[in-house]
């Protein structure tokens, strides 16, 4: 999904100096990220991932086709979605799935994700 980033500029007298915000890679940054981003972790999970399989539908112009999800059981215990997309290069997987708001989705508005941080929710 494409992402308006507009800058805005802002006019100020008297200021001594300006600054950027920033932010920076930490153990609590990472924490704050990947354990209190959601209330409700179990629900995120499985709309994010979702999400992430239907993205890989359109893709691949498999739409038509229904991804597969598998809910736990008290004789089958694993959940798991399987997508019919293209899949996801090795590099990619080193390089987003590893990176907050890294996202190969930002340049479509055929997709849902974009922000770089539904595909980490697992971890």
């Amino acid at each position: 999904m494409r992402l308006r980033d507009t800058v805005q500029e802002i006019d100020s007298f008297g200021a001594e100096s300006s600054s950027t915000f920033n932010i920076r890679a930490s153990a609590k940054a990472f924490k704050i990220l990947s354990s209190s981003l959601y209330s409700d972790k179990i629900l995120a999970l499985v709309r994010e991932l979702g999400c992430n399989a239907l993205d890989a539908h359109v893709m691949a112009g498999t739409t038509d086709q229904p991804f597969e999800v598998n809910f736990p059981t008290s004789l089958d215990p694993h959940f798991s979605i399987r997508d019919y997309g293209t899949g996801i290069s090795h590099e990619d997987v080193m390089n987003i799935y590893t990176t907050y708001f890294s996202s190969t989705k930002t340049e479509s508005n055929d997709l849902i994700g974009a922000l770089g941080l539904g595909s980490k929710t697992p971890f």
